[in-house]
């Protein structure tokens, strides 16, 4: 377990958040047009107060070697992740379940006894890496039949099992932490550069599980891109796929895993790509007058064959609602935040020759130098959780959604998911707003990531979430697009799979879910419908 402790209703750490002074700065700027004033605030409940059932653990669970702890912090940390609805629901104290107590093995040998135990005994297991998910991926919701549900944290199997320099391999317990395995990377000379906005408190099995991308995957490729080989310990035994850079044998077992959110079994170990660290950059923030002109860059640079560590391109509005959080007026418009990395001093001169052809097409598109605007963004890009649960307080909805498209579908998206989910919030909100930037690019396409903020009823604030964001998702896929490129679906959005897939492809899944874990104790409601253990 970490040392620090974590906020078990917030983002982050105890004795993390908005300084006092930036949350009274930010409510001057922004009672005009939100209509909020420090009457509006509601402080988050204690936890004494919260109404957590006694624990029910079985005497066989007892036995369990690693730690079992059932106290009233541990079970509320662990009974929800992280999206708005979740945030809602801890601060308010409202309409929350929690697990019966949490485990946390110290070894393969502990979560082999709790898998035969848990399946024999009818309890439902529910892998948690960082708790980070926005989808309702660690929810310890199961359905009639089970004698309990217990959340297996993997926090303690966090070691690295080997490293090889010359082929930048390294074997990693998937409950490592962000920060963890890059310093351990780091002393090695090497480091794996995947940053998700989750990055400090995230793990490499939840970003194995969801599929994740980083702040640098339009360089370094999304996590599974990263990944050569995987452990997996199902309810049917163990599988591991070989540790090959490639290969033709038939299906990618590797990839039934990645993404598969819990279903199927424990993700214990992963063997994963490494790179060196960079040792020069070169970056850069560049202003266009419309988003479309930005958009044009992007498609143009990612098209040259060019391959930025970084290439995110924020439109017009969160451009200014990231001013008015950071209390910096910028000017208008479109920002482009540009970043090319070099691993090798010799290379300098072709990574020299990239950023000038990256330079070409942002001039031919009309792109500006602006290098003040990137560090504003930076600050409120990093900022953004704990702003979330700010605004929670006050009554403001605030959470976001992301797709990915192919480039000739760009804009209508943009402009079909903005329309229905202004209409949707005028109904709900006399204030509002839906913000848009590209967080990930590539020849054929880019993702899409949208915010959106109002401020429904406060009793209204879940009621509203759930249909701006079932707005937005219906929209992605009138657009041909996907409900989600990097946050995998969890319970929330497994509804929708089967419009993005088809009933055959769901039928798949639902077969292999029954040959791994026939009796469903992994994760009940991600990936497919959960089966009642009665």
């Amino acid at each position: 377990m970490p040392d620090r402790l974590r906020k078990w209703n917030g983002w982050g750490y105890e004795g993390e958040g908005i300084p006092a002074d930036r949350i009274d700065r930010w409510l001057k700027a922004v009672e005009p047009w939100l209509r909020i004033s420090p009457r509006d605030h509601q402080p988050p409940v204690p936890l004494e107060s919260l109404r957590i059932p006694p624990p029910r653990i079985s005497p066989e669970i007892r036995g369990f070697r690693g730690a079992l702890l059932a106290t009233p912090y541990e079970r509320a940390l662990h009974a929800a992740g992280r999206s708005f609805g979740d945030l809602v629901r801890l601060r308010t104290g409202q309409d929350l379940c929690f697990p019966n107590a949490v485990a946390y093995p110290e070894d393969e040998a502990d979560l082999l006894r709790l898998l035969e135990v848990a399946e024999r005994r009818s309890i439902a297991l529910i892998p948690y890496g960082g708790g980070t998910s926005v989808v309702g991926g660690v929810e310890p919701t199961v359905p009639p039949g089970f004698e309990g549900v217990l959340s297996v944290d993997l926090a303690r199997m966090n070691r690295i099992r080997f490293l090889d320099p010359s082929g930048r391999r390294v074997r990693v317990q998937a409950g490592i932490r962000g920060p963890d395995l890059e310093e351990a990377l780091r002393a090695h000379g090497l480091a794996f550069r995947h940053y998700p906005q989750s990055f400090q408190m995230s793990t490499l099995g939840g970003w194995i599980a969801a599929r994740a991308a980083g702040h640098f995957s339009t360089a370094w490729g999304r996590i599974e891109h990263r990944v050569e080989s995987l452990r997996v310990l199902t309810p049917r035994g163990i599988l591991e796929t070989r540790e090959v850079p490639a290969s033709a044998s038939g299906l990618d077992l590797r990839s039934w895993m990645m993404g598969s959110e819990g279903a199927f079994g424990f993700i214990t170990e992963a063997v994963v790509r490494a790179v060196r660290p960079p040792v020069a950059k070169r970056a850069g923030g560049f202003r266009f007058p419309e988003f479309s002109a930005g958009l044009e860059a992007v498609r143009r640079i990612l098209q040259a064959g060019l391959t930025p560590a970084v290439l995110r391109l924020l439109d017009e509005y969160e451009v200014a609602i990231s001013a008015a959080l950071t209390g910096r007026p910028v000017e208008p418009g479109a920002l482009l935040h540009i970043s090319l990395e070099i691993e090798d001093p010799e290379d300098a001169h072709r990574a020299e020759a990239e950023w000038r052809s990256a330079l070409r097409w942002i001039e031919r598109t009309g792109g500006i130098p602006a290098p003040e605007a990137v560090e504003t963004w930076k600050q409120a890009y990093f900022e953004q959780p704990y702003w979330r649960d700010v605004m929670i307080d006050f009554g403001l909805l605030l959470d976001t959604v992301e797709t990915a498209v192919p480039w000739p579908r760009v804009e209508e998206t943009v402009r079909t998911v903005r329309e229905r989910l202004l209409q949707r919030i005028d109904r709900w909100s006399p204030v509002g707003g839906v913000m848009c930037r590209v967080t990930h690019g590539y020849p054929d396409g880019c993702a899409l990531y949208f915010t959106f903020f109002a401020r429904p009823p406060r009793e209204a604030l879940r009621e509203a979430w759930r249909d701006l964001q079932r707005t937005a998702l219906e929209a992605f896929l009138a657009c041909g697009g996907t409900i989600t490129h990097h946050h995998g679906t969890g319970r929330d959005l497994r509804s929708l799979l089967v419009v993005e897939h088809g009933p055959l492809a769901l039928e798949i899944l639902q077969s292999v879910k029954g040959t791994l874990d026939p009796a469903g104790i992994m994760n009940p409601g991600v990936l497919v419908t959960p089966i009642s253990s009665a």
